[in-house]
């Protein structure tokens, strides 16, 4: 079961590699097109609908829990949709290296930590990737264990984007919010079309197994 497929990028990788997949989002319509004989899409919420029991071989999810305040009750209830046997990979991020190279980027490192404080208002945990690992071993789970990766990248970079279209999606709110200006709003969007070099997030792997 691939939790929160978003656009479907992995449950197209998992379905070319011959897996049966269960693509799961609380809104599908990016997905719907790939329903075929081995991805089944369903329109769920995995905070609150009823989950099947003791039917997923595999459940993966990335960038799913750091943004659900109930993010502990969940993980148990992804935990019993798991075969006996079964794994359970979920990838969060730990935002405490991230950061822009050079000491001109002061103005975007000031719109990064106010853009993570609006997001943390609606339960986000910037520092979710660190704990991951632990909660997923207090939820029962065996041979628990966990992996890191981050980058540097520039503009030119696959990834940049994610983290200029996540400033463009939440630009109007935290303006609205009265957080920054839209004249330091503007001048953040000029800055990220520029030759900027990031300092990526922590991605943050759990992976274990039900025993």
């Amino acid at each position: 079961m691939e939790v929160g497929a978003g656009g479907g990028s992995l449950v197209q990788w998992l379905a070319e590699r011959g897996a049966s997949v269960v693509a799961v989002d609380i809104d599908t319509r990016f997905i719907e097109s790939l329903a075929s004989d081995s991805v089944e899409v369903r329109r769920l919420d995995i905070r609150s609908d009823e989950l099947p029991q003791g039917e997923f071989d595999l459940v993966h999810s990335r960038l799913v829990l750091e943004h659900l305040p109930d993010r502990r009750q969940i993980l148990d209830r992804l935990v019993a949709t798991l075969r006996p046997g079964g794994w359970m990979v979920h990838e969060d991020y730990d935002w405490t290296a991230f950061g822009f190279e050079g000491e001109s980027s002061s103005d975007l490192e000031r719109v990064t930590t106010t853009f993570l404080s609006f997001m943390q208002q609606a339960g986000f945990d910037p520092h979710y990737g660190r704990r991951v690992v632990a909660d997923m071993a207090d939820a029962g789970l065996v041979d628990v264990r966990g992996e890191g990766r981050a980058r540097v990248i520039d503009s030119s970079a696959p990834g940049f984007d994610f983290f200029r279209l996540s400033f463009e999606s939440l630009r109007d709110a935290v303006v609205d919010a009265g957080l920054l200006s839209a004249e330091e709003a503007d001048a953040a969007a000029r800055r990220f079309g520029e030759d900027v070099r990031l300092f990526t997030p922590t991605m943050v792997a759990g992976i274990g197994r039900r025993p």
